[in-house]
């Protein structure tokens, strides 16, 4: 049989090696040789199911909330503070699923948090008042958080450095695809006519809590499939001394690759990466405390230091701005709709508030015409993802995180001064597209962080985030009821501020530097700032 040398696995190129010893390569070396073909592209898909059902149980509460004002008796205060669950449990929380995921692996982490977020979102279903609905939405959204950040690290550790960039981006599309399927499925389900008493708590059975029920079903799929099909990261296998493990399911993505026999991968010995992840042994606060401390200090020193700071505040911008203003979109689509006329969007905002009463009406009907605009404006989403998933090899994640977000905040800009209102919603829909940055940023994260660090680097960085998303949601919300237009302009210059920061990240190709340097350092290290 023919071996591969390691110069071989590092160009890529298949080339005749010696035959007396077998072949050893680092990881990063032996996942080039994998190649790559169906099995990365079905783990892309798998990932961007979890991550759909993230996405959709942190959406939902924006359609949710108003078909279920009458029977929850919900005020409006109510309503906000509802929606913002799921944002207040991956800020609480996402530090321990980060540590957790470094240190346990990143499949048990989503298998543990995606079924026990789904039974919880099931009992939220049959929640008799808020209270209970809110305290069950928030248990559910606590371990729902376990998969928000750490899918992202799963996903490109299945994916050899040549193709990471790309899939990552490829799977982070299915942000875009779920704010296309929970207006979908809002629609479908909420204007459905049943209701069915369940005595014994209380309740009818609406289509708001069948809703609620629909939109963990990507987690139902997803924790089967991690269950009877989906191995552990081999790079965490690899990292933990795990190096045979790690090597069956190298030569499971050969096979499936390349279409070859398991026996013909040439990779027979994997070069330790230095910088296991060991497993904790002893028990106790004490010990958890330790190991998180071991797993979060040395992000915040020489080298990871600047680097971590420019992720969180990279996300923080982002999130802040795309979910601050998803959370507002319906109701700003109902204020242009009903409105007749050329007119700003602040002046048809300005105009529709001075029409509200106090009083909340019990009104569980469904404008058909703003979920229609916010599909529309979700497949526009999808198209973004698509586009900077095909260009993300040719002018590479830098140029793109750049360009992207100074387009984006241009359009932020000059939205609020667009009479024409099919064109300010058009740019008003683009400012929100810089969340296509969102899977761009955490793949430099997972490119920058070595593997012990990785999981808890990109766990931070989307925790700010969803810091972002809260700080957003309730500033823009302030502004909205008393200058609308420093909204906008706000959050379109965090965003042009996020893209010079983005022009200080290093290039792709520039090697590593550590903190103590190592005669051979790999591609996924972090890098000190030039």
């Amino acid at each position: 049989m023919k071996l591969y040398t390691v110069n071989m696995a590092v160009s890529g190129k298949m080339e005749k090696g010696a035959k007396t010893e077998p072949s050893i390569a680092t990881l990063d070396e032996a996942m080039l040789l994998t190649g790559f073909g169906i099995y990365n592209i079905a783990h892309m898909l798998l990932s961007g199911l979890i991550l759909l059902g993230v996405i959709m149980q942190s959406l939902a509460m924006s359609y949710v909330m108003p078909a279920a004002q009458c029977d929850l008796n919900l005020s409006l205060q109510q309503r906000g503070w509802i929606s913002a669950i799921p944002f207040l449990a991956i800020i609480l929380t996402s530090y321990f699923w980060g540590w957790l995921a470094d240190t346990r692996g990143r499949r048990l982490v989503m298998l543990i948090s995606m079924t026990i977020s789904t039974v919880f979102s099931g009992l939220a279903s049959f929640a008799p008042e808020v209270i209970s609905f809110a305290v069950l939405s928030f248990i559910s959204s606590i371990f729902m958080s376990g998969s928000s950040a750490v899918v992202y690290t799963y996903l490109g550790e299945f994916t050899n450095i040549r193709h990471r960039d790309k899939i990552v981006t490829f799977g982070s599309a299915f942000v875009g695809i779920g704010t296309v399927i929970i207006p979908a499925i809002a629609w479908v389900i909420l204007p459905l006519d049943f209701s069915y008493p369940l005595p014994l708590l209380n309740i009818a059975y609406r289509p708001w809590r069948l809703l609620v029920v629909a939109c963990v079903l990507p987690f139902v799929i997803g924790t089967v499939l991690l269950i009877f099909v989906a191995p552990e990261s081999p790079k965490f296998l690899s990292s933990s001394g795990k190096t045979e493990e790690c090597l069956v399911v190298l030569r499971k993505m050969y096979s499936i690759n390349r279409r070859m026999p398991e026996d013909t991968y040439p990779v027979k010995t994997l070069v330790s990466e230095g910088n296991e992840s060991k497993q904790e042994e002893k028990s106790g606060v004490t010990a958890i405390l330790s190991s998180m401390k071991e797993q979060t200090v040395p992000l915040f020193k020489p080298p990871f230091l600047p680097w971590t700071c420019l992720t969180c505040f990279v996300q923080f911008g982002i999130f802040a701005t795309t979910n601050g203003f998803y959370v507002w979109f319906p109701t700003i689509l109902n204020s242009l709709v009903s409105h007749a006329g050329r007119a700003r969007i602040c002046d048809v905002l300005d105009a529709a508030r001075a029409h509200n009463t106090t009083d909340v009406d019990c009104d569980d009907t469904i404008n058909t015409a703003t979920f229609e605009m916010s599909v529309y404006v979700g497949l526009v989403f999808c198209s973004m993802y698509i586009i900077v998933g095909f260009l993300v090899d040719f002018l590479g994640k830098i140029a793109i995180l750049v360009v992207l977000l100074a387009g984006t905040g241009v359009c932020g800009v000059v939205a609020p001064h667009v009479y024409h209102q099919q064109i300010a919603v058009a740019l008003f829909a683009i400012f929100q597209m810089c969340g296509a940055c969102i899977g761009l940023m955490n793949a430099v994260t997972v490119e920058l962080f070595p593997t012990k660090f990785r999981a808890m680097a990109v766990c931070l960085s989307m925790m700010m985030g969803r810091v972002g998303s809260m700080f957003g949601t309730n500033l823009i919300g302030l502004f909205l009821e008393t200058n609308c237009g420093v909204s906008f302009y706000l959050f379109a210059g965090l965003i042009m501020v996020c893209a010079l920061f983005c022009l200080t990240l290093p290039g792709k190709n520039k090697g590593p530097i550590q903190s103590k340097p190592k005669p051979a350092a790999t591609p996924n290290e972090a890098q000190a700032p030039a």
